[in-house]
């Protein structure tokens, strides 16, 4: 609230001294706006951690199809008469995979 007459008086007349000021830097591009988001951190967390997820899944399918290739081509050397690079592929996605589930069921959702 104001205190007095005098001070809502001064106040409109400086308004239109401060829109002409605000007009002009306009014109210029000189006008400065900051934005400040408030409560978006808890979106940007949950923005990041399903990013994460999407690429470690990714990297888990890539592992999967890179080792079937491998396993197809029949490529030495051989364990059990199946490529030992295949093998190897498959057990990393397959670790990935736990940890990426374990992850999931931690927090909680799936």
């Amino acid at each position: 609230a104001f205190r007095s007459g005098a001070e809502l008086v001064r106040l409109i007349q400086e308004i239109p001294g401060e829109v002409r000021a605000i007009l002009k830097q306009m014109k210029r591009g000189k006008v400065k706006i900051e934005f400040e988001h408030r409560g978006l951190e808890p979106m940007l967390a949950t923005h990041y951690q399903i990013s994460n997820r999407i690429a470690f899944s990714i990297i888990i399918a890539a592992l999967l199809i890179g080792s079937a290739l491998i396993v197809l081509s029949k490529t030495p050397p051989f364990m059990f008469g199946i490529p030992v690079f295949g093998i190897l592929g498959f057990v990393g996605a397959a670790v990935m995979g736990m940890w990426l589930l374990i992850a999931i069921l931690r927090k909680g959702r799936l």
